[in-house]
């Protein structure tokens, strides 16, 4: 389905970052909008629960979810890509991008076994190459989202 609307790619890109493991996105194909849910809110809208049992703030998500779960054509799309981010992959990538062998192998070794992503965490900012961390990864999850939306025929902005 070919969104009306386009989606902000930051918007994604900010949902799989979340990484939250109870949490379901979803896209509005109509009006681009970006939908995150949490199980609890899905279980109340298939379970069709009263609304009222429900606080305030809570309500309006499970309406959402309600609208998704009776969609027959198509408006919603499920966007929870949490299974397809491999963190561990992406910092290996990065690591053989660094061109300083002593750092690469320093960063490897880091890596391995027990409170490994605490380990490469303290070696980045000791290389002082944090930043670099950061931008490859952001530029990993937006290649991601990217292609994603190829597949799935959403439009995206910038």
């Amino acid at each position: 389905m070919k969104s009306n609307k386009p989606v902000k790619i930051d918007d994604l890109i900010s949902e799989i970052e979340l990484q939250i493991d109870d949490a379901f996105t979803f896209i509005n194909t109509i009006t681009g909008e970006v939908i995150t849910l949490m199980r609890e809110e899905i279980g109340a809208a298939e379970d069709e629960e009263p609304l009222e049992k429900f606080p305030v703030w809570q309500r309006e998500n499970i309406e959402k979810a309600i609208n998704i779960i009776e969609d027959e054509v198509g408006v919603y799309v499920d966007f929870t890509l949490r299974n397809e981010l491999n963190e561990y992959e992406i910092i290996e990538e990065f690591i053989l991008s660094i061109k300083d062998q002593r750092i690469r192998e320093e960063l490897y070794d880091a890596i391995q076994g027990r409170g490994a992503f605490r380990r490469f965490k303290d070696g980045l900012i000791e290389h002082g190459v944090d930043k670099h961390w950061y931008m490859y990864r952001e530029n990993k999850i937006k290649e991601l989202v990217i292609d994603w939306c190829k597949e799935h025929n959403i439009e995206i902005q910038n």
